[in-house]
């Protein structure tokens, strides 16, 4: 298993550096991977023996057969991220390791079982195509929110999840692919966003991370939404929907409980730390923590008190 694994890393970092048009060689290689840079043992030897690379140069290429074999591990892997994100109720940030250990053990049969259960996406929970069964990969969708204008409204396709310090701090914004956004301003502290109903400034670096595509001829930005932690005692608010950043079990039990878009809802009683709070959905009383009711997304019910 440790010589599989190497060489499917290799493999992807091969892969993932010709696509941002780095040139490796041995050196690279064995500089990223923690190995000597070898060619009669360990996985260059591997690469090489198995004809999956070739040196042109001094330069480490993919073969056809290295290619293929790249693009079945990046299937794997980003098809067991999607299973963690919509069946199982793991965290965010377990997500990679747990798909990195799961990439080196499923089989071809087993990666292509998952596919098809899942419904075969094309993009994983990031925003990342996935490829496909016969090695074809999905474009990349979208452009970096660091270059939108103030004014620009629009939905986010695709989060880079690496490195985790900057991942954190784009969930902490709400932002997730599907999250619908505006820019309300941009200056030297960054880049200021509107998303369901609250403002987050983020600085380049991170904005940078954030991949972002129009909205469709007939979608607008919806300013009058907020978030249900928002809403106060006598208010009567609306579901629009819940975040894409609840997902899985979790936004499996939400929607069990009528939480859907449409429902009317409001406060029934406050604990006394101040959470949960317990909502009054469907003649039924439901008590949600904050990092829940922070995630639906709602519209007041004007001239409605409780």
């Amino acid at each position: 298993m440790a010589e599989r694994q190497q060489v499917e890393d290799a493999l992807k970092y091969l892969y993932d550096a010709t696509a941002n048009g780095q040139p490796v060689t041995a050196a690279n290689l064995a500089s990223v991977m923690g190995v000597p840079a070898s060619r009669d043992d360990g996985p260059l030897a591997l690469l090489l023996a198995a004809a999956l690379v070739q040196e042109d140069e001094g330069r480490l290429v993919l073969t056809a057969q290295g290619r293929e074999y790249a693009l079945q591990v990046i299937r794997a892997h980003r098809l067991y991220e999607t299973y963690l994100a919509h069946r199982t109720g793991h965290p965010t940030n377990t997500w990679h390791d747990q798909a990195h250990a799961a990439e080196h053990e499923l089989s071809r049969a087993e990666v292509e079982r998952l596919a098809i259960s899942l419904g075969n996406p094309a993009y994983d929970p990031h925003g990342d195509p996935i490829p496909s069964a016969t090695g074809i990969m999905p474009p990349q969708r979208g452009e970096s929110l660091a270059t939108r204008g103030v004014g620009w409204a629009g939905r986010v396709v695709h989060v880079e999840d690496e490195p985790p310090e900057l991942y954190r701090v784009l969930s902490r914004a709400g932002l997730a692919p599907d999250v619908r956004l505006r820019v309300d301003a941009v200056g030297p502290r960054g880049v200021t966003l509107r998303v369901d109903g609250e403002s987050h400034t983020i600085d380049l670096r991170a904005a940078a991370q954030v991949l972002t595509d129009h909205l469709a001829a007939d979608e607008t930005f919806d300013d009058t939404v907020m978030r249900l932690c928002e809403v106060k005692i006598g208010e009567r608010a609306e579901v629009v929907g819940i975040s894409p950043l609840i997902r899985g079990l979790a936004r499996s039990r939400l929607l069990d409980l009528g939480v859907v878009p449409g429902t009317v809802l409001e406060i029934d009683m406050i604990g006394p730390s101040g959470d949960p709070v317990a909502y009054r959905i469907r003649g039924a009383s439901i008590a949600l923590r904050r990092e829940q009711s922070e995630r639906i997304v709602v519209r007041r019910r004007d001239g409605e008190a409780a």
